[in-house]
């Protein structure tokens, strides 16, 4: 629900199967950040479910949805996805420090050291010492540590926004030969992009949003940008019809 009134998003259901890159497309306020917002726990107000293997969770925190097997990577990497006063090899085992911490409270150094330096292989982070600040990173190799940071905690679904913006094509490549990978290993992925191209050639099925609606659902040939535009402005020309429908029976 919104504070003015009416719904952020409405009545916006779908599934994910096991491996599966879904793509969710949208133009700026149709909803995308906000699915994602839900799900993890981010927006109490929500009045959704969800359920995983049949069984349905209650959605509470950010940090209960990590533990129950999701892990999100935020659009703003800067504000939302690192500690900028953190060290690179901190900053990945972040969400998962409790998985490296004693009843006392005392850190196992030598298990968080060993967990990091595996991430740091596996997702591929050009660096030369992980105790160096994350900001000395380019952006290709932070975004990487943000991927990383939600794969340390072994998740069933990954939660993608807008994993490519502000970084080089070349990073862009790895980032989504990374989603890929994982995606082969099992792992469900959820993608927002708001580049056509990009989520057309990544994803195995699409859902457009358009003002908090689920306007379709696109997959195979049935993918193209001609479809993915056209739909995406559903909501709006939904949005205007009520209106007007509202002002028609107002007079």
């Amino acid at each position: 629900p919104k504070s003015g009134g009416g719904y952020l998003l409405n009545k916006v259901s779908f599934d994910l199967h096991q491996g599966e890159i879904l793509g969710l497309y949208g133009l700026l306020g149709a909803g995308r950040t906000e699915v994602f917002e839900c799900i993890m726990g981010m927006r109490p107000e929500h009045t959704g479910t969800i359920k995983l293997h049949g069984k349905e969770l209650k959605i509470t925190t950010l940090d209960a949805q990590i533990k129950k097997g999701f892990a999100w990577l935020p659009e703003d990497r800067q504000r939302d996805g690192l500690v900028q006063t953190m060290d690179i090899d901190k900053n990945i085992a972040l969400t998962n420090i409790s998985a490296y911490t004693s009843p006392s409270g005392l850190i196992n150094n030598s298990k968080e050291d060993a967990a990091v330096a595996h991430m740091i292989k596996d997702v591929h982070i050009k660096v030369a010492d992980k105790k160096l600040p994350i900001l000395s990173l380019s952006g290709g190799n932070q975004q990487k540590c943000v991927f990383a940071k939600g794969a340390l905690t072994e998740p069933e679904i990954m939660l993608l926004d807008e994993p490519s913006r502000g970084i080089d094509i070349g990073a862009k490549t790895e980032i989504f030969q990374l989603i890929y990978q994982y995606a082969e290993r099992g792992v469900s992925l959820i993608v927002v992009s708001s580049e056509l191209e990009e989520i057309i050639a990544i994803a195995d099925r699409i859902i457009v949003l358009s003002s908090g609606l689920k306007a379709a659902e696109f997959v195979g040939d049935e993918i193209t940008q001609n479809n993915l535009v056209k739909a995406s402005y559903y909501g709006h020309q939904k949005l205007k019809e009520e209106e007007a429908l509202a002002a028609e029976n107002k007079n």
